[in-house]
């Protein structure tokens, strides 16, 4: 089977191990991952000169690190990273909307996680600024998918600017379902793109209820702007209980908290 662009981004055991023991640990030294994996100090320097290209780690003289706590992501690293937790998050998203409603659906990884399963849900109006949203949500039965437009940014093919923003004003929505890049102990919700925070924030003024979905990792990061406070969210729905600090501006009956389906 040819390659395809998406198994450029994939993992290996190997891969996959070293960005876990990074992010636990903070810092590890190519000595140290040599001899706990039984490879040479050569391979793992490859594994690590890789991941630090895709935007999982950086690298380090003698070892990896975390990145750094403003450090963006690439597209690709989030595409590749936990799909399974963003599944659970975008299934238990999709289980808060009720067919018939009409939705606001951000750009992002975990928002196309939500997309995928939305599909079987029937009678929707779904307005996204996302291509890859609108991709998955093409055909599906009974949904109505109306694309922002606006001025292109990004290798995920948002739409931003007065054009998208026209469009999601012209609308009154039940429910704006957002993602971030990070959620501070404080509840500040953080991003970097002020164009697409300026598209979340009019999306939750048209919109009825506003739900956050965000996976474990955005608790441990920051960016560059506020986009919101977690007063202003009914919903967090995030796959593992947030810092203390958080769950208790939040309180329990506005987190969900995505559990593991088995076999799925």
């Amino acid at each position: 089977m040819p390659a395809t662009a998406a198994d450029d981004t994939a993992l290996n055991e190997r891969q996959a191990r070293i960005v876990a023991r990074v992010e636990s640990q903070g810092f590890v030294t190519i000595e140290t991952l040599a001899k706990d994996f039984e490879v040479s100090t050569q391979t793992v320097r490859r594994e690590i000169i890789r991941l630090d290209e895709l935007g999982f780690i950086q690298r380090f003289h003698g070892g990896a690190g975390r990145l750094g706590s403003g450090e963006r992501l690439s597209y690709e690293a989030k595409q590749a990273r936990d799909t399974d937790l963003k599944a659970r998050i975008g299934r238990a998203m999709a289980a808060q909307i009720q067919p018939g409603q009409a939705i606001f659906l951000d750009v992002g990884t975990t928002a196309e996680a939500t997309a995928k399963a939305l599909v079987d849900k029937g009678r929707l109006t779904v307005i996204t600024p996302s291509a890859a949203n609108a991709r998955i949500l093409a055909g599906a039965p009974g949904i109505d998918t109306i694309l922002t437009g606006g001025r292109i940014v990004g290798p995920d093919i948002s739409m931003v600017g007065p054009i998208a923003l026209k469009t999601v004003s012209s609308y009154r929505l039940d429910w704006a379902v957002i993602a971030c890049s990070a959620i501070e102990e404080d509840g500040s919700v953080l991003d970097f793109d002020p164009d697409k925070i300026a598209l979340k924030v009019r999306a939750m003024e048209v919109s009825r209820q506003k739900a956050l979905i965000a996976d474990h990792g955005k608790f441990s990061r920051s960016a560059l702007s506020q986009l919101a406070s977690l007063d202003a969210f009914d919903l967090l729905v995030t796959d593992a209980r947030p810092p203390v600090a958080i769950s208790k501006l939040l309180g329990a009956n506005r987190l969900d908290i995505a559990s593991h389906t088995p076999g799925s």
